[in-house]
């Protein structure tokens, strides 16, 4: 089974980034997203050119933050002071199609300006388990040829369908009071289970500055993964199981005989 552990939230605080950067040199987080509209994308951008962390997906963000786009442009993402509106808003008022399809490209836009090697997307807060973000995601994934991230087996019926990319399982159940370094075994001898021939297991690693203690109530769970992702045991044990770790490049067609 290919293996991606992603770790979410590049860019979000510069502590969260020093933990992403610790778990990729550990060896076992193979993938991470960026944020391009957070306090900490510029430390990340410049890890990225550093060569500390080689390539990133783009960490799709509808609402944490300020848009890319002019907020007179994405009416429906908005509030009144041109912040994004809470996931709660979106998931009770359903945003505009364009709006979100133009921020979208707004975001992936910046990342290839900056040069970065873009590996895939996903969506902050699985945004898009909305249908009408789903589809603005399909066209983009569609327009970049780019993977993306199947939170269920309904998205992933809907990528395929589109002809995008996706792991065959998603794990995103490792999060806050279900971290431990059991369920993190569990987990994916789950997918092993299942016979799935890619899984990606999702993980928020990072290190709790003064800023994630501010704005973030998911602080120190991110210090409890980054210790037991960088753990010489769970590497260990990985190594004695039927998974090979990769990257999203691993499953679009055509790229493995590449590399």
């Amino acid at each position: 089974m290919l293996l991606i552990i992603n770790a979410d939230d590049l860019g979000y605080t510069p502590g969260v980034n020093r933990g992403i950067v610790r778990a990729l040199q550990a060896g076992v987080v193979t993938s991470t997203s960026l944020m391009l509209n957070q306090a900490g994308t510029d430390d990340a951008l410049t890890l990225l050119r550093r060569g500390l962390v080689p390539a990133a997906g783009v960490h799709l963000c509808l609402t944490v933050g300020r848009p890319l786009s002019p907020p007179e442009s994405v009416p429906s993402l908005v509030d009144e002071s041109g912040r994004f509106k809470s996931r709660q808003a979106l998931g009770q008022e359903t945003p505009a199609l364009d709006d979100v399809r133009r921020e979208f490209y707004a975001q992936v836009k910046r990342a290839l300006e900056e040069g970065i090697k873009v590996t895939h997307l996903d969506t902050h807060h699985h945004m898009h388990a909305l249908p009408v973000v789903l589809e603005a995601l399909i066209e983009v994934a569609g327009a970049c040829r780019l993977p993306v991230r199947s939170i269920d087996e309904q998205t992933r019926a809907r990528l395929k369908a589109a002809g995008v990319p996706s792991p065959d399982y998603f794990c995103g159940g490792w999060f806050a009071d279900a971290v431990s370094a059991v369920s993190l075994q569990r987990f994916i001898s789950g997918g092993l289970r299942r016979g799935v021939r890619s899984m990606e297991l999702m993980t928020h690693p990072g290190e709790a500055d003064e800023l994630l203690l501010r704005i973030s109530s998911y602080s120190r769970g991110r210090e409890k993964e980054l210790a037991l992702l960088c753990a010489p045991a769970f590497k260990q044990w990985l190594a004695g199981q039927d998974v090979q770790l990769a990257g999203f490049a691993d499953i679009c067609p055509g790229e493995r005989k590449k590399n």
